[in-house]
């Protein structure tokens, strides 16, 4: 089988010629304003809207977590427990569609609690984030780039390459490493806070990352990982490409 590539964001990224990859690709969050992977992931509600509202879904495939839309009709019904208890209900691209997806719930005592609600179609090409057979939530809660690793080993890819994880691998103190810092779904001010509580913290950015890659690599111990680190020649030629080590990751 051929090698899957996991396609993050982190600046060592734009070293790379992407569409010179040979293998299968599967791309995270806002990847795919600059490139078409043969599977997207999308980790939560802010950057699904929008890979949503730009139509991307129409012909590229896409794999979102709790992905099962429901008809219309049956919004307001569905939406009524929540608006009793207070929640905020963010409603986007209603409208144009029949089928809506209800998902993002947020319980975080720093935000408004709040449900997110989508216009969708449902010949969109979006499949649900699959899970494990012993455990089908598996990765579904993590971030993308561990939820696109658990999502090529659960469909069988032994050998996997990772680009872009520069906020792991390539970690410079108090600076959020991504591409799209800034920009929608992209909060800079809020992940550099996370960056700044130290990787011990349950809130810490980085250190959730480690924590919940580690657990991929715990449940998939047969597939081999390889990292493109920044700095490396182009991976189509010269790559110096390390091992993923099972039980240490390098900052």
């Amino acid at each position: 089988m051929a090698i899957a590539y996991i396609i993050g964001n982190g600046p060592s990224r734009k070293q790379i010629a992407l569409e010179k990859l040979d293998g299968v690709t599967f791309g995270c969050n806002a990847l795919y304003r600059d490139f078409s992977p043969d599977y997207l992931i999308g980790g939560d509600a802010t950057i699904i809207k929008e890979i949503c509202a730009s139509g991307y879904p129409n012909d590229n495939q896409c794999i979102f977590p709790d992905w099962d839309p429901i008809p219309k009709t049956y919004m307001d019904t569905l939406l009524q427990p929540f608006k009793d208890q207070n929640y905020r209900i963010e409603e986007s691209d209603l409208d144009n569609h029949d089928h809506v997806q209800i998902f993002g719930l947020s319980e975080d005592p720093a935000e408004d609690m709040q449900v997110h609600v989508v216009g969708v179609d449902i010949n969109w090409n979006i499949i649900n984030m699959r899970g494990t057979d012993d455990d089908p939530g598996f990765s579904v809660n993590f971030f993308t780039g561990a939820q696109a690793m658990a999502q090529a080993a659960i469909m069988g890819y032994t050998k996997i390459g990772l680009i872009g994880f520069d906020s792991i691998w390539n970690f410079i103190p108090d600076t959020y490493q991504n591409i799209y810092a800034g920009t929608n779904a992209y909060d800079n001010v809020k992940e550099t806070a996370r960056l700044r509580v130290g990787s011990d913290n349950p809130n810490s950015l980085i250190g959730t990352q480690e924590a919940q890659i580690k657990k991929v690599l715990d449940r998939f111990e047969e597939c081999e990982y390889t990292i493109y680190y920044s700095g490396n020649k182009n991976p189509m030629g010269e790559a110096l490409w390390a091992p993923l080590k099972y039980n240490s990751f390098i900052k």
